[in-house]
């Protein structure tokens, strides 16, 4: 079959118009009022999506540099308790006497002369002028000593300027002591040493510090 011709009159009919027009009129409602509304929405939540893309990655990046500053703070907060408690803004010469005699008993010597009850006011710092006798076997002298600059032992601040120990004898009968065991023989330890206090520290900030670290501990 040839076709020669092709009949347009249908087209040309009215009802086939109306439907024609009605299609292009509808495909120009669904762009103009959905599809274009739509595709401007979309190009508005990837503008958006972007920005909030950036956002996230500055807030990474501010994150990790709290991370790292919270773990300074957490060092740097035990630094100022132990600070706070080595140095305080008093002189609290009751507390210093009780570790001093506290150390002489975890160290096994006999503190029998002690004297820390007057102080020195100067600048930057204000001190404490500390004379003492411990009595005991060598090794505990010398471990009183070594005590008095071990912070888990004793928390002030303390330095020695002399330290004169003196063998008292062999102990038990004995007139001198026993060479072959030097470390047990009995001495008796002339100290002088100094403590220290800072009247110019505010109070509450070292109470502050200590209450910190505990936090940051925790």
């Amino acid at each position: 079959m040839k076709l020669d011709s092709i009949n347009l009159n249908a087209l040309k009919r009215p009802f086939v118009l109306i439907t024609v027009g009605a299609l292009i009129l509808v495909a120009a409602l669904w762009w103009l009022l959905w599809m274009a509304p739509e595709a401007s929405k979309l190009t508005t939540i990837q503008a958006q999506e972007t920005q909030l893309q950036s956002q996230l990655n500055t807030l990474n990046i501010t994150l990790q540099l709290d991370k790292r500053q919270a773990a300074k703070v957490k060092l740097y907060a035990g630094y100022l308790a132990m600070f706070a408690a080595a140095v305080p803004p008093i002189p609290e010469a009751p507390q210093l006497t009780t570790e001093l005699a506290n150390l002489a008993n975890v160290t096994n010597v006999r503190l029998t002369s002690l004297s820390d009850d007057t102080t020195v006011p100067g600048s930057p710092l204000s001190t404490i002028p500390i004379t003492m006798n411990v009595q005991g076997p060598r090794q505990n002298v010398m471990a009183f000593l070594q005590g008095i600059y071990n912070q888990s032992l004793i928390a002030r601040l303390i330095t020695v300027s002399a330290f004169t120990p003196t063998p008292t004898g062999g102990g038990s009968g004995s007139s001198s002591p026993n060479v072959l065991r030097p470390s047990l023989a009995p001495y008796t330890a002339s100290i002088t040493a100094t403590a220290y206090y800072d009247p110019n520290i505010d109070p509450s900030a070292a109470t502050t510090a200590a209450t910190t670290a505990t936090s940051a501990v925790g």
